[in-house]
């Protein structure tokens, strides 16, 4: 259901695995592999986007794959600029982490 000033972001938009007619919506060098659900998540809340999960959904065009989404506030972005600004975050989380 779409709302106002809301996107939804499928980890398949991020993922550097993906192609684009697999849903893919970044550059390979912007993409990070293999994105979850609650690593978008945690850099939504880190960016102040107002996550709203759903981790049990499907993307529809592959129905099979239940990865989730979240849902984000755009606050007057792109959804590009979104996109970037969530991989770029999930990457700074990945390297923290080792």
């Amino acid at each position: 259901m779409k709302q106002d000033g809301k996107m939804v972001v499928w980890p398949a938009a991020l993922d550097s695995t993906k192609s684009r007619s697999q849903g893919r919506r970044l550059a390979k060098p912007q993409a990070i592999q293999a994105p979850r659900v609650d690593e978008l998540e945690n850099a939504a809340k880190k960016l102040s986007y107002d996550p709203q999960p759903s981790p049990h959904s499907a993307l529809p065009s592959h129905w099979w794959e239940k990865t989730g989404h979240i849902l984000v506030s755009r606050r007057d972005k792109a959804r590009s600029k979104v996109l970037k600004d969530l991989a770029a975050e999930i990457r700074k989380i990945r390297g923290s982490k080792q």
